[in-house]
């Protein structure tokens, strides 16, 4: 269609640009042919000959450009191409080749949309024949904010009033793409021009332009006829002046929500980043569409704080953002503009106090972002102690919301935070601090697993595979009320498997999994028919606790998904080392916690469940457990180290007897008679260090002298 134009109307520079951009085909291979051949075999059903025909044409050495003008003036047209391409998503043999095409020829369109020498001749034919404004039109509105340089640079210093004027036009049919280029260009152009934009601007009538626009209403350096046309501007946009911090903020919010009205191209791999320069004009900066908007809401935020340093909104803003733009960087990519900071993230997280920290927090927690929940906590256990635990904050409390978070290492770091402190008062929630660092020492590095749905083979089939990866599988069953009585008992649920009939009732059950507490922030692994697969991966695009998973793939394939859901959702599983790290680490806490004799907590609360981790652990931590109980005043405490040292031998057994001597000095002696026996046995069978250890067991329980009459040498 491009190319016949170029005979007609006179569009000659059109003609020149396209003959650059012509393909240069190998000899061996003509890709329109393998195109061809790729879309019949895929319509008669042959995905052997369709899938060899798509594989030779990806590895053709054609251009995503190239291949897309195929499409558009080849014998292939684009409906059968995408006939073809919803057949071949059907065949497991096609769909991940189809998947491939698919992606390469729309990112051919972009190519061909936004090369620089199509706009700049397109522009040229804005003042053309109604014919070449039509094909003009057509292709700046393709380029979106990629032509926005090239047209203001037409409005700003063109002579000609007919081709501005054509210029202003095609920016405001650009429209919603064109505001964020223009708002970076206003505050740099002279007086005329500034009036010009505000005026489109005010003509586009998008919302996030206000900011910008009340900036120059209030700007007293400004000509008095620029702050009219920019405040009848911000009128027209819908803008409502609360203070310009607070529209910087409230934009910096938008961006951090993830508006799709501010983000130009969000199914793309980048997107781009305006500035400014006086020489060159209009400047994009691709930066990974993963972090696109936690780098403009930083933006936003700084520039309210620039404004108005003190306004706190939106420095919690500027730190939850910089802490998931490092979470969510993709592996291998760079950040262009925060990217070579000199403070990290984690710096600003906690140099400003615990206050702005724990509103991360908040955010944290009202998204479900895990791994932005887990940078605040671990932010707040280097600031917060007993005198600042609350950050002087009336009403909510998200430390203590975290308690109750979903995920189980949340609940531990928070715990462990609440415990270190050991605040001077109790506070509600107190009572689950003490019982979740001691679950934290029994539990290990168990991972627990839900699976739902599908028939009973599929479901053994699966519980098979995540025993293999280590899971515990908590319940299985075919409907969600079939498995919730077990996720409600459990410790806590680390992944789901779900695999539902249809699309609808699959977006229904994730929806009510997110009802519950313990599944609210759950990592869940999708399985879906070909046919779903689309409309599920549009549905759940966003969401990065969800991943959409082919039936019956290879248990390699099903670890990969697994991984990668666990990763982006929380951090990736809970590993040996981790876990290792928590029950240490809660063992020293809890050890504080009972020398401290803190009011807030009750050391007994976690008798237990240590009693449960003492039967399971081995070595060091083993013996760090029984310090513990050795420090809690109770009959069962003692008695169960006592059991636990007659039963243990050599070097274990002395460290034990040791533990029971303490527990016997510090709280009296709270054995049975059993004990006293097997005591005097141990003592009379033994010698050297196991004899001297059960005597000094002996020595603390203060025993009449008459029991050990018997140890006298005759």
């Amino acid at each position: 269609m491009m190319i016949r134009a170029c005979s007609r109307h006179g569009l000659v520079v059109l003609c020149v640009v396209l003959t650059m951009l012509a393909p240069v085909w190998a000899q061996d291979d003509d890709p329109a042919q393998l195109l061809e051949d790729f879309v019949h075999y895929t319509r008669i059903a042959k995905p052997d000959l369709a899938a060899a025909f798509a594989q030779r044409l990806i590895e053709s050495g054609i251009t995503d450009a190239q291949l897309a003008e195929l499409l558009d003036e080849g014998k292939t047209t684009r409906e059968r191409f995408e006939a073809a391409l919803g057949t071949a998503h059907r065949m497991p043999e096609l769909e991940h080749l189809a998947a491939e095409l698919d992606r390469r020829v729309h990112s051919g369109r972009l190519d061909l949309a936004r090369d620089s020498n199509r706009i700049e001749a397109a522009i040229s034919m804005l003042t053309g024949t109604q014919r070449m404004k039509m094909l003009a039109r057509q292709l700046l509105t393709g380029a979106g904010e990629y032509a926005v340089p090239s047209l203001l640079r037409v409005m700003t210093e063109g002579q000609n009033e007919r081709s501005r004027s054509a210029a202003g036009d095609m920016i405001i049919m650009i429209g919603r793409q064109a505001v964020t280029p223009l708002c970076e260009a206003l505050a740099h152009l002279d007086a005329d021009n500034r009036r010009y934009v505000c005026g489109l601007l005010g003509e586009i009538g998008y919302p996030h332009a206000a900011p910008y626009l009340m900036e120059l209403a209030e700007d007293a350096s400004a000509a008095a006829a620029i702050r009219e046309a920019a405040g009848r501007a911000f009128r027209r946009v819908g803008g409502v002046n609360g203070g310009l911090a607070v529209l910087y903020t409230k934009l910096a919010q938008q961006y951090f929500n993830e508006s799709e009205s501010l983000i130009a191209f969000p199914y793309e791999a980048t997107n781009n980043v305006w500035s400014y320069d006086p020489f060159t004009g209009l400047q994009a900066t691709p930066v990974a569409t993963e972090i696109f908007s936690e780098v403009m809401a930083m933006r936003a935020a700084s520039k309210a704080l620039q404004i108005d340093a003190g306004h706190a909104p939106a420095l919690s803003l500027f730190v939850a953002a910089n802490l998931k733009r490092a979470n969510e960087l993709p592996p291998g990519a760079g950040d262009p503009i925060f990217g070579e900071n000199r403070y990290s993230p984690a710096f600003y997280a906690t140099v400003y106090g615990t206050r702005v920290c724990l509103d991360v927090l908040g955010i944290g927690i009202d998204r479900l972002d895990t791994p932005l929940v887990r940078d605040a906590i671990g932010a707040l256990s280097q600031t917060t102690g007993g005198a600042n635990l609350f950050g002087g904050l009336a009403g909510r409390q998200p430390l203590l919301e975290a308690l109750q978070y979903p995920d189980r290492r949340v609940r531990y770091e928070a715990a462990l935070t609440l415990g270190r402190a050991l605040p001077r008062q109790r506070f509600p929630g107190d009572v689950t601090v003490v019982p979740l660092l001691a679950s934290a020492v029994r539990t290990g590095d168990e991972s627990y697993a839900v699976i739902i749905g599908g028939d009973e083979e599929e479901r053994r089939v699966d519980a098979s595979r995540l025993s293999d990866l280590g899971f515990t599988i908590v319940a299985s069953g075919p409907r969600l009320p079939d498995v919730m009585t077990p996720i409600a008992q459990s410790v806590g649920v680390d992944l789901v498997v779900m695999n539902v009939a249809g699309a609808e009732a699959a977006i229904q059950g994730v929806g009510q999994l997110r009802v519950f507490t313990k599944t609210a922030a759950v990592p869940v692994l999708l399985v879906a028919t070909s046919g779903d697969m689309a409309r599920l991966r549009r549905e759940f695009r966003d969401d990065i606790r969800v991943k959409i998973s082919r039936a019956r793939v290879s248990e390699d394939a099903f670890a990969e998904l697994i991984d990668e859901v666990m990763l982006r959702a929380a951090g990736g599983r809970m590993t040996e080392a981790q876990a290792e790290a928590y029950a240490i680490d809660s063992i020293m806490t809890l050890r504080d916690i009972a020398i401290s004799g803190s009011r807030a907590y009750a050391i007994a609360d976690a008798e237990s469940t240590l009693i449960q981790a003492h039967d399971a652990r081995r070595g060091g931590v083993r013996l760090a457990v029984a310090d513990i109980l050795a420090l809690i005043d109770s009959d069962r405490a003692q008695r169960k180290l006592f059991d636990d040292a007659l039963a243990a031998t050599d070097d274990e057994q002395i460290e034990l007897l040791k533990r029971v001597a303490d527990s016997v000095k510090r709280f009296g002696d709270r054995s049975e008679p059993r004990h006293i026996e097997q005591l005097l046995e141990l003592i009379t069978n033994s010698g050297g260090r196991t004899a001297e250890a059960a005597a000094r067991v002996h020595g603390a329980l203060d025993l009449p002298s008459a029991t050990a009459i018997r140890l006298i040498p005759r």
